[in-house]
């Protein structure tokens, strides 16, 4: 398995650095684990990549799962692609890791070892 620490990086400006596979047009929106092969963090939007919706919807669920205001959720690269990556300030990469970790191993703990 993916290990987190292959996602989720300190940026040189002292931002975390987050790895994003983006799914847009889905009927679910949320994190639905790591992509192992690209050492991703996959997320799901319900918005179409038409306009930037799809990159609003992944700030807005950012900020909100890591309780930060959308100001400090940035996309710094894959505007128009599905693979991305988002900049999070005002909040430490120990902080990061340990929310996704407690959150993926809730959602997807029991399918350890299957």
């Amino acid at each position: 398995m993916t290990d987190i620490n292959d996602v989720v990086t300190q940026s040189s400006s002292g931002d975390v650095s987050i790895a994003v596979e983006l799914q847009p047009s889905s009927s679910t929106m949320g994190i639905s684990g790591i992509n192992e092969w690209r050492h991703r963090l996959q997320v799901k939007v319900t918005s179409p990549a038409l306009k930037g919706a799809a990159n609003q919807d992944l700030i807005n669920l950012m900020s909100d799962f890591f309780g930060l205001p959308n100001s400090s959720v940035k996309l710094d690269s894959g505007a128009k692609d599905r693979r991305k990556r988002i900049l999070l300030s005002d909040i430490s990469l120990k902080l990061v890791i340990e929310k996704l970790e407690q959150y993926l191993a809730n959602q997807y703990g029991s399918r350890e070892g299957e």
